[in-house]
């Protein structure tokens, strides 16, 4: 055996166009020093698998497919230690985040390049960093981390307070050096945890009761209570009440009132009874049940004036379609009726439907009183059924007596 000996460079079937340089010189090594021939080698091995990605790029396309798998259904983010369970290796990361094709956000958590950036984006970051191991849909049903917080008003939309640092909260006590990352340690009731966007995040009434706990300045709190009444989201002011009474006597309530703290955070947030009622109406669903109330009622009254005109009208076809062509335009006012309520939800309603069911029964009386003279119609008690009222009926308190006229 030679004192020295040359390692020669595999071929790996270069192109003869490239110079057989690119494989760097050879490396002579004493075979006495075996720790340095042993770097050598591996030296070697890493430069062979360089060349061996550049000349065959394919080796390396099966990392996107992995990546965009993952991002899919995590908001366009993934994180290293969930490519590294699928053999995407860091190096394979860096590389891509170096050209390009990938964004770190956070530690150990990168985005899709060419993904849109959304403004929740460094939130959703810090959330999954927080387990990065599980992936973010599998987390939602049993939450470990809740946002919380201003953070969490953010991701609701409500209020314009500064959500960094985002307050994280979880039952086991945890600690970070992270400057965007506080953690709480509190046990949540499942009503007070709300999926949105992805994201469990604790509900507005929690979270205004929060904000007030943590901030103490009720305009910047108001604001986001006020814009949750706003839409179609539903504030369970009931609940909030019962979720500021730890809170009240720091504000100069008696010990315990929550209901006194929310309605002065109703007013510095300019909420009464009237906006919210505004607001309660202009919700789709709200009024659908409104309308569906009063048009049920106004079917049924005008079911027992058909229904009492009937055999005074036997055999009269053609004015009993006449009457019923009528009635049908009762039903498209009533929808109408129900985008006008301003004031209250229920009053005005109730009302102006009497008013209207009124008119139009002596409407119809006045119309066929010249075809039919003498036809007594059955009176008519205009109550709209809403669960403490009655139900609408027919009964004898008043009667319409139709004379022709002379």
């Amino acid at each position: 055996m030679h004192a020295s000996a040359e390692f020669v460079q595999p071929s790996v079937g270069i192109d003869n166009h490239r110079p057989y340089s690119a494989l760097g010189p050879p490396c002579r090594v004493n075979p006495a020093r075996t720790g340095f021939a042993f770097r050598s080698a591996f030296r070697e091995h890493n430069c062979l698998k360089s060349v061996l990605q550049l000349y065959f790029p394919s080796i390396s396309v099966v990392v996107e497919p992995i990546l965009e798998e993952l991002a899919a259904g995590q908001w366009g983010l993934f994180t290293a230690a969930q490519a590294r369970a699928r053999g995407v290796s860091r190096a394979n990361l860096s590389h891509r985040e170096r050209d390009g094709r990938l964004v770190r956000l956070a530690h150990g958590v990168y985005r899709i390049g060419g993904v849109p950036v959304a403004p929740l984006d460094d939130l959703r970051a810090a959330w999954m960093s927080t387990e990065p191991m599980v992936l973010a849909w599998e987390r939602v049903s049993t939450p470990g981390v809740v946002v919380g917080g201003a953070a969490a008003a953010a991701v609701h939309e409500c209020g314009d307070i500064n959500p960094v640092p985002y307050r994280l909260i979880t039952s086991e006590r945890r600690q970070t050096q992270r400057t965007d990352i506080v953690y709480s340690r509190r046990q949540l009731d499942s009503r007070d945890v709300v999926v949105v966007g992805g994201l469990p995040v604790t509900s507005i009434e929690r979270t205004v009761a929060d904000l007030v706990d943590e901030i103490g300045d009720l305009s910047l709190v108001g604001d986001v209570l006020a814009d949750a009444t706003r839409g179609e989201r539903a504030v369970d002011l009931e609940h909030l009440g019962l979720l500021l009474t730890p809170f009240a006597a720091r504000y100069g309530h008696a010990r315990g009132d929550g209901p006194a703290l929310l309605e002065q955070l109703r007013r510095s947030a300019g909420i009464d009874d009237v906006a919210a009622a505004r607001a309660l109406v202009r919700r789709p669903a709200i009024g659908a049940a409104l309308e569906g109330i009063v048009s049920q009622a106004v079917r049924e009254q005008l079911r027992s004036i058909v229904g009492g005109l009937q055999p005074q009208l036997a055999g009269s076809v053609e004015l009993r379609e006449h009457i019923e062509r009528m009635i049908a335009p009762v039903l498209v006012d009533q929808g109408r009726l129900v985008s006008e309520i301003r004031d209250t939800v229920l009053a005005p309603l109730l009302q102006r439907q009497r008013e209207q069911l009124g008119h139009i029964t002596k409407s119809i009386a006045a119309q066929i009183s010249a075809s039919l003279p003498n036809i007594t119609i059955p009176a008519i008690d205009f109550q709209v059924a809403t669960g403490n009222s009655p139900a609408p009926t027919v009964g004898a308190t008043e009667t319409f007596s139709i004379k022709e006229e002379e």
